[in-house]
């Protein structure tokens, strides 16, 4: 695990490096924001996830550190890891707490969203707004901050350490991601680079994690619902997908192992493939059935389903 992490940041900065200093022609530039973009993802799913879960290391140190690099890449992790951890991974699909299905009026993720007559071509319009999910972060961290958002969250307004964390992160990303290409590239093409870029991470981050509970083979309560206690609604409310692609482990950080990540949080990714065949033993003792979508593209078929059927009036 912290040799794949070593690589990826080694990934990230030696792209960033060749795309501002050294990238002189479109195709080379685009490479290395391809590459720049995809390492960036994968430390995403693989080093910042673990740390702000408490995962990465034994050490809270090590997991400030590997939780820090979502502020790295211009997300608050104060608020991520309280609005994930604290709100998701407790009240998950059900709508008005789940705040990961709670995207607006542009998409409707449950039957007690309100219906709009745009929402019959969510199917298809959704996946462009999901590229732009990373650049929602240049501002919702301050709407929280300033204008007193709360989606979903729990902490309150972050003060001391948190608030140098926070701020500090905020001057790293907004000087490596515009100060510095500014000083030798036109704004024209420091935008691009960086709207290229932003929208590979928001279309990946976003398309993985609906891929879990966005799908049409899990349960999507209605709020008020009586729900069954809390294992089995994690159970019956997340799917694994691509468990049999060694490569999809390894890149996405146990996420396609979703249901194991909800049970055990705190525990590694790098063991939710031992964990998934415990679990299915014993659900399967118990008579709960396990949901999972085979392959990446059975998953993706689900959830484009599931998008497609929300979109009904």
């Amino acid at each position: 695990m912290y040799a794949k992490a070593a690589a990826l940041i080694g990934t990230a900065v030696w792209a960033y490096v060749v795309l501002v200093f050294q990238a002189s022609t479109t195709g080379g530039v685009i490479a290395s924001a391809v590459v720049l973009a995809l390492a960036l993802v994968g430390i995403g799913f693989n080093v910042q996830h673990d740390g702000n879960h408490g995962t990465f290391s034994r050490h809270p140190l090590v997991n400030r550190l590997a939780g820090f690099t979502l502020d790295l890449m211009g997300a608050s992790s104060y608020f991520w890891k309280d609005k994930h951890n604290h709100n998701h991974h407790v009240y998950t699909n059900i709508p008005h707490e789940d705040a990961d299905i709670n995207l607006g009026p542009m998409a409707r993720l449950s039957v007690d969203h309100q219906w709009f007559w745009w929402h019959r071509y969510q199917h298809i319009y959704l996946w462009l707004l999901y590229t732009c999910v990373h650049l929602r972060y240049l501002y919702s961290d301050l709407q929280r901050l300033f204008l007193g958002k709360n989606d979903g969250l729990t902490a309150g307004y972050p003060r001391g350490a948190d608030m140098w964390w926070l701020v500090g992160g905020k001057v790293f990303f907004l000087t490596v991601a515009f100060a510095i290409p500014l000083t030798r590239h036109s704004i024209g093409a420091v935008a691009g680079c960086y709207l290229l870029v932003s929208m590979i991470m928001g279309l990946i981050f976003s398309v993985v994690f609906q891929l879990a509970h966005s799908v049409d083979n899990v349960e999507h309560p209605a709020h008020g619902e009586t729900r069954p206690e809390w294992v089995v609604h994690q159970i019956a409310t997340t799917a694994n997908f691509a468990t049999r692609s060694r490569l999809a482990g390894l890149l996405l950080g146990g996420l396609n192992y979703q249901r194991e990540h909800h049970l055990f949080p705190r525990v590694p990714h790098v063991h939710y493939p031992a964990l998934a065949r415990m679990v299915k033993d014993v659900c399967a003792e118990h008579g709960v059935p396990c949901r999972e979508n085979i392959t990446l593209m059975d998953a993706l078929r689900s959830h484009y389903r599931f998008v497609h059927s929300m979109g009904q009036e």
